[in-house]
């Protein structure tokens, strides 16, 4: 591969699918999954929307780290992981970076075009206004990672309008804590691998922020999403394979790297965090099979 694909491939971090690609997708796929079976959605219809969101999350990420490479090209100079990402090292221009993420919000919007015209309304406002600026919130703040947690759960109520055609507010909202507080999670443990080099440059992490504290004030994010999925499946109707697999799975694999993992190694902030997808897929696979089942039943 040429020099210069190589970096804009590096810049939109497609060279490391499925890893952070997979961290925007949960978000749309918990929210798909339980609108589909809210409207008893036919199987066929629910794996070809998956395959949609599957893939629009993968252009929102790489959008998403154009952006945060070209806010932060001064902060990567001074990280020792993020310096020679392809703007800081110079391999890849500010011009050259716009370009790019001009063909990438233009395929986003266009995605959401497809979804009906609430649904679009809340890509169009949701995407620039969350989404676009998350990199500027490590520079004002200690809880970016909260701040992403939120920006990343918009897709939550794209995805249950874009389906049912409704609000249904105790939904959206349940399901999007829950996103929220599982991906400020696990970003935090990201966050943990640069620790050092931030406080140096100046840089403001929940990371930083919590220090040695990192694990009980982690627990509660895990408690939360624990209690949110929980009334999710209440209010939606939801059977025992989602309480087994979607709720009672994943908190506790999640509890595990919140209590096993070494903040202080980078290998192993890594590592956990890498991991993390295993329980945001119980999630999805707890609502592919109850709504299986569901339809089974309604079958019969």
């Amino acid at each position: 591969m040429p020099s210069k694909a190589r970096s804009l491939l590096e810049l939109t971090r497609l060279h490391w699918f499925p890893v952070g690609c997979d961290f925007m997708f949960w978000p749309f796929a918990w929210g798909s999954l339980a609108a589909s079976y809210h409207v008893a959605l036919p199987m066929k219809e629910v794996v070809t929307n998956t395959l949609f969101y599957a893939l629009l999350g993968t252009l929102v990420h790489s959008a998403g780290c154009v952006i945060n490479d070209m806010l932060d090209r001064e902060f990567d100079r001074k990280v020792e992981r993020s310096k020679n990402r392809p703007i800081a090292s110079g391999a890849v221009t500010m011009l050259e970076a716009s370009v790019l993420l001009t063909v990438l919000v233009a395929a986003i919007f266009y995605m959401f075009s497809t979804a009906g015209p609430t649904a679009l309304l809340l890509g169009l406002v949701g995407l620039p206004a969350c989404g676009g600026t998350y990199p500027l919130m490590k520079r004002w703040m200690y809880w970016p990672s909260l701040y992403l947690g939120f920006a990343a759960s918009w897709a939550v109520p794209f995805t249950w309008v874009a389906i049912t055609g409704e609000f249904d507010w105790g939904m959206i909202l349940n399901v999007g804590v829950a996103s929220c507080c599982w991906t400020c999670l696990y970003d935090t443990i990201y966050a943990c691998q640069d620790k050092k080099d931030d406080e140096k440059a100046g840089v403001k992490s929940m990371a930083v922020r919590l220090g040695d504290g990192i694990r009980p004030a982690l627990s509660v994010f895990d408690v939360t999403f624990f209690a949110c999925l929980l009334w999710a499946g209440y209010l939606n109707g939801q059977h025992l394979p989602f309480y087994v697999m979607s709720v009672i799975a994943p908190f506790l694999l999640c509890l595990w790297h919140i209590w096993s993992f070494d903040h202080n190694d980078p290998r192993d902030s890594w590592k956990k965090f890498t991991a993390g997808r295993h329980g945001a897929a119980l999630v999805c696979a707890g609502l592919v099979v109850d709504h299986y089942c569901n339809l089974v039943s309604l079958a019969i």
